[in-house]
């Protein structure tokens, strides 16, 4: 008798996850112990997609899985539900930065235990240090992304501009960025035709939102700094311990970060303050900050234009935030061990070439990357490189999910005109007891 794979798509209004009461089928020739089922919950519309879930099934006939789907933006508030009851799934996929919020709150398993020996140091950094609380592990990922600047050639060419260079000890400053940026747009006010920069892409399209945008503060600091200066907070945009924003989110150099990136929308006005839907992709925007996913995108359709990729524009430090969804066990699960090698699987071997091949996206593991040439080449070895030489995990914190809503909050208000030092100061207080807690 062959596992049965059960997909269960869960409407919003009704996303409670059927468990029955012994998840372990009767014996079979097959499968003498009989088919375990782990219950998973994910995001729509994302990881691990079924070619994954059909190469692990492949290779663990005696496991089925029983996944129930949810809106990304409803999954933390069903994670939260299901956590607390008493009948939680084995498997969860999350947003990668809030490891450390669910390790805190008891609603993941620590898997090193379970993990094989060498995993560990197999993982690349970023991953690992985002992945990590309290000296365990949580996950050891499934993806890594990073941004960089996509631009339209022809448009450039048409502007006098010169591409950026594809090497990283090349990249534009943001000053001359802007520069080309200006260059390039076309019309102004209220009749602008071409801007020079695409609004966000991500969270719901309005701008401030951390992956993206608080790296324009980030830049301004120095990770080699003294690490009681204002430079060296300013990088890290929170404490070592992920408690204490006060310092650092609104240093000097930050609120110097927060107005440049205002600036963009009121000064500059290089970029709209309201979203336009594909405004890259249809020619409304010269440049955008996209992740390798885009690629994809751009060479599924189109776009009528050549294109070219860069590495991200800083002011004094290069950063780029990586970070993705990524797959944990629940505490509760009664079957820890089984849902552990669920996760080892989709982080290693055969899936997680399989994943990074068809989405251009960087594996976790450093042993992957060797079979993976085509990281090495143009556009892919931009966000490769910023990876290994310019990666870092939006800030750690057991309180993440809280620090990701009120700095985005606050990052968007300052583009749309509030004072930065009053506007960071207040983050900084409304954040203070939430992460001291």
């Amino acid at each position: 008798m062959k596992a049965l794979l059960v997909l269960a798509c869960l409407a919003a209004t009704a996303p409670t996850l059927a468990r029955a009461d012994d998840d372990v089928s009767a014996p079979t020739a097959d499968c003498p112990k009989g088919v375990l089922t782990l219950h998973m919950l994910k995001p729509q519309n994302n990881l691990p997609y079924q070619t994954q879930i059909d190469l692990f099934k492949a290779a663990n006939k005696c496991v089925a899985l029983d996944i129930a789907e949810v809106p990304f933006g409803q999954l933390a508030d069903k994670i939260s539900v299901l956590a607390a009851s008493g009948n939680p799934p084995d498997l969860v996929v999350y947003d990668g930065p809030n490891t450390q919020s669910y390790a805190a709150a008891g609603i993941l398993l620590p898997l090193d235990p379970y993990l094989p020996a060498g995993l560990k140091e197999d993982i690349i950094a970023p991953t690992l240090t985002e992945h990590s609380y309290e000296g365990k592990i949580y996950s050891p990922g499934m993806q890594q992304t990073t941004l960089a600047l996509f631009y339209n050639a022809d448009a450039l060419a048409k502007a006098g501009v010169t591409p950026p260079l594809r090497e990283l000890d090349r990249a534009w400053t943001w000053d001359e960025a802007v520069e080309a940026m200006k260059k390039c747009q076309q019309g102004e006010a209220d009749n602008v035709t071409m801007w020079g920069l695409a609004p966000s892409r991500f969270g719901n399209g309005t701008p401030g939102f951390v992956y993206r945008d608080l790296p324009f503060l980030r830049t301004y600091g120095n990770p080699k700094a003294p690490p009681d200066s204002s430079a060296y907070k300013t990088f890290w945009a929170v404490s070592p311990d992920g408690k204490t924003a006060q310092g650092w989110i609104n240093t000097p150099e930050a609120v110097a970060g927060a107005k440049f990136f205002q600036d963009l929308f009121t000064t500059a006005k290089i970029t709209p303050k309201a979203g336009i839907p594909d405004a890259f992709q249809t020619g409304r925007a010269c440049f955008t900050l996209d992740t390798s996913y885009f690629i994809a995108a751009l060479n599924a359709k189109d776009p009528g234009f050549k294109w070219g990729v860069a590495p991200m524009p800083y002011v004094h430090t290069p950063i780029v935030h990586t970070g993705s969804v990524t797959i944990g066990v629940m505490a509760k699960s009664p079957h820890k061990e089984a849902a552990a090698k669920f996760v080892v699987a989709m982080s290693t071997g055969a899936i997680a070439l399989d994943l990074a091949r068809t989405n251009h996206v960087m594996p976790v593991m450093k042993s992957l990357y060797a079979s993976l040439p085509e990281l090495n080449d143009y556009p892919l070895s931009i966000f490769n490189q910023e990876l290994q030489q310019w990666g870092q995990p939006r800030p750690p914190s057991p309180k993440f999910a809280q620090y990701d809503k009120i700095i985005t909050d606050a990052l968007r208000d300052i583009a749309y005109g509030a004072e930065p030092k009053a506007r960071l100061d207040s983050a900084a207080r409304s954040l203070q007891p939430i992460l001291a807690r």
